[in-house]
């Protein structure tokens, strides 16, 4: 029978960091349901580094990677995954406070420039004609390749020991007098002292497996492929419009766009989460870009996917021990920031696991609530 300290289910970027940050405190062997790891989420995202958040427990993980992904730590041996583009973060209505955020970023040493309408065309043409009332630019935003992203943490966790598994389903958990012991999979039962769920959309299925109601929710998001146009260099910052929910960024000589919506949708057992584009969200996008981002209003899809996001009730990831079960914890419910924070979630669990403090999280922040009296997380829709 197979055994380890700690099981990991699930090798995309939040199971591949865990691994990478216990090593080598711990014995660790991670279960994928893919033939490969990080072909579920991981993969589907549109890989930018931002830093701009909202809730401070989301922008206190996302400065924390971010300062490793621009200055790579010296055990890191694999490609550089990040690529420095600048990102513009704007607001049509004006509405949203983000003084905390900016306060928070540039006492950490972020440079956050604001932007007048005259700024435009020099620093992001695309937002050429877009009607702003704020924007910011920071010019150390940029993108992230998620698979080498994943590939690194996954080459370093094998450099020292930790083990894989692909192509395993995990049918449940197996608890012993209160606790988790391990798991039961298609290759036979894995025993662990303690397991950590970082399955993603799978997540909350595995833990109603033992009882446990888990309301994490995916919710799948369109991004699609512009043809190809000049003003889309690969220096082009990325540009996100936060208050109407739409977002373009350079890719393959074109631009990844993202109308921002999101649908409830569960996947099925086993991998294949991708999904293709519907034409309710495709003339949706097209709409959200003619109108916000008037400079590109000649530019046509060419194609594109949809990709899930898991949530937890506020929106805020679950990275620790869950306060019903023990033996379990959680790797999850990064939603749309799993690419951005990846680096720090890995470090909050594995630094929980063997009794670190994190400096700059509280001791309750990122942490699983009991399943009782759990909102399903709020869905913004589809609002032009």
């Amino acid at each position: 029978m197979e055994r380890t300290d700690v099981l990991i289910i699930g090798g995309g970027l939040a199971g591949a960091s865990v691994a990478w940050w216990l090593q080598p405190h711990a014995s660790t062997l991670v279960l994928d349901q893919g033939e490969q790891i990080g072909l579920e989420a991981s993969a589907q995202n549109a890989g930018m580094l931002r830093r701009f958040a909202r809730d401070r427990v989301e922008r206190a993980l996302a400065i924390r990677s971010g300062e490793l992904l621009v200055d790579l730590p010296g055990t890191w041996s694999a490609a550089d995954p990040y690529r420095r583009t600048g990102g513009v973060i704007g607001l049509e209505c004006g509405t949203t406070d983000f003084d905390e955020a900016i306060s928070d970023l540039r006492g950490a040493g972020v440079t956050v420039e604001a932007l007048g309408f005259e700024d435009y065309e020099r620093v992001a043409p695309a937002l050429s004609g877009a009607a702003l009332q704020q924007a910011w630019y920071l010019p150390e935003e940029g993108l992230l390749d998620a698979h080498a992203l994943v590939q690194g943490f996954w080459s370093g966790a094998r450099a020292r020991g930790s083990r894989l598994l692909c192509g395993t389903q995990v049918d449940s958990l197996e608890v012993v007098a209160g606790r988790v012991v391990g798991v039961r999979t298609t290759r036979g039962p894995i025993r662990a002292d303690l397991v950590v769920l970082a399955a993603g959309a799978w997540g909350a299925g595995l833990a109603k497996s033992v009882g446990l109601e888990r309301p994490l929710v995916p919710l799948r998001r369109h991004l699609l492929q512009t043809s190809v146009d000049l003003r889309a260099t690969r220096s082009h910052p990325y540009c996100w419009i936060d208050d109407v929910g739409i977002y373009a960024r350079p890719e393959a000589g074109g631009w990844l766009v993202s109308p921002c919506d999101e649908t409830q949708d569960f996947p099925g057992v086993g991998p294949g989460s991708r999904g293709g584009v519907e034409p309710l969200y495709r003339a949706l996008a097209e709409a959200k870009l003619g109108w916000h981002f008037p400079a590109l209003a000649d530019v046509h899809f060419s194609g594109g996917w949809t990709g899930l996001r898991t949530f937890s009730p506020d929106r805020r990831p679950w990275l620790g021990p869950d306060p019903e079960l023990a033996g379990l914890w959680w790797a999850a419910g990064l939603g749309g920031f799993g690419v951005t924070c990846s680096f720090a979630a890995g470090e909050v669990v594995a630094s929980r696991i063997i009794g670190r403090d994190v400096p700059y999280l509280d001791a309750n922040d990122a942490l699983p609530l009991p399943g009782v009296g759990m909102r399903v997380p709020e869905v913004t829709g589809i609002a032009v």
